[in-house]
């Protein structure tokens, strides 16, 4: 497991999007280094829809049905999807896209909460003409996320799949430490804002490190002109609980939805788990200690898969055993 703590907030298995990723690999080789970037913007891959007063950038590619949905995890963007994007589709349609204050996409009035980002997704899609059923894919965080859009959703969705989905995410607040679903929402609120000088937001990014400099070299330099950008929006000072508070509202649902259920409760929807781990127990299943455990157990129709070795982003680090999951979900979701 991995432990990194930002801004008061502990997270383990999980970048949180407050700070850009590089910026936590401190001990990276210097790869791309921020003076040799020209003062330059890049222009994004895909296209920019209105949802109504402001931007967001989805990029499409291929043909077929279902259209699978590629959603990053915290502080990542659209483009970190190269290394599987174009593999799926040379079989059916797939997008990937940035979240509300991510890669090119306008900030909103909550950006990262479960709330804002589905409904951004659901009308994102509408403007761009994308028609389901959609087969949901989840990073990390963006596991929360497609369970959200399924549940207000769920005619439109033709499968989930999880790709190391946030397992354990906590918060420091005030001396007491404990995960997202064991804290009170007053006792989330006291951390924020941050109150003394360790939580200031350090200096620029300067390189793509691990895991990202497996992504192409031109891509590189994209990512880390994003970095910067995000390094020079971000202010600490004004930091607050809002997404936080909402992922524990979702975490908190999630829990209750399998607790309740004696049967699988999204019945035989196909959904297939790439996870670093090997499947669970019963006994992990019933565990609030982690959210992870519970997910081969939604459905009658899932699949686990396990990515042996693998670092978090299984999507970098071993993109065709995420290709061959994505193949396969497609296949089941053809079927019902």
């Amino acid at each position: 497991m991995r432990f990194l703590f930002i801004t008061s907030i502990v997270v383990i298995g999980l970048v949180v999007s407050a700070i850009p990723q590089c910026s936590a690999r401190a001990s990276a080789p210097p790869l791309l280094l921020l003076q040799e970037q020209p003062s330059r913007s890049y222009p994004p891959p895909g296209q920019l829809f209105d949802i109504g007063g402001r931007k967001l950038h989805l990029n499409c590619s291929g043909k077929g049905t279902p259209t699978v949905i590629l959603i990053a995890g915290g502080g990542a963007y659209s483009i970190d999807w190269d290394l599987v994007q174009p593999k799926v589709a040379e079989s059916t349609r797939v997008c990937s896209y940035d979240r509300a204050g991510l890669g090119w996409s306008d900030s909103g009035p909550a950006d990262e909460t479960v709330e804002q980002t589905i409904a951004d997704l659901h009308a994102l899609l509408r403007a761009a003409g994308e028609k389901g059923p959609y087969l949901l894919v989840g990073a990390s965080i963006g596991g929360i996320y497609i369970q959200a859009y399924q549940y207000a959703f769920p005619e439109e969705v033709a499968g989930l799949v999880f790709t190391n989905s946030a397992n354990r995410v906590g918060l420091q607040a005030k001396g007491k430490g404990g995960l997202l679903w064991e804290l009170t929402e007053d006792e989330m609120r006291s951390a924020f804002p941050p109150s003394s000088p360790p939580f200031d937001k350090g200096p620029a990014p300067t390189h793509e490190g691990e895991p990202f400099d497996r992504l192409p070299s031109d891509l590189q330099k994209v990512r880390l002109w994003l970095d910067v950008r995000q390094w020079e929006n971000w202010d600490p000072a004004k930091a607050g609980p809002e997404s936080l508070l909402s992922w524990r509202r979702e975490f908190l649902r999630e829990f209750e939805q399998s607790d309740s259920a004696k049967q699988p409760p999204l019945g035989n929807l196909p959904v297939i788990v790439v996870s670093s781990d090997p499947i669970a127990n019963e006994a992990e299943r019933k565990s609030r200690d982690g959210a992870a455990a519970r997910l081969d157990f939604l459905s009658s129709n899932s699949v686990h898969i396990t990515a042996t070795a693998s670092g978090h982003e299984i999507h970098l680090y071993q993109h065709d055993r995420l290709v061959q999951a994505l193949t396969q979900a497609v296949s089941a979701a053809r079927k019902r």
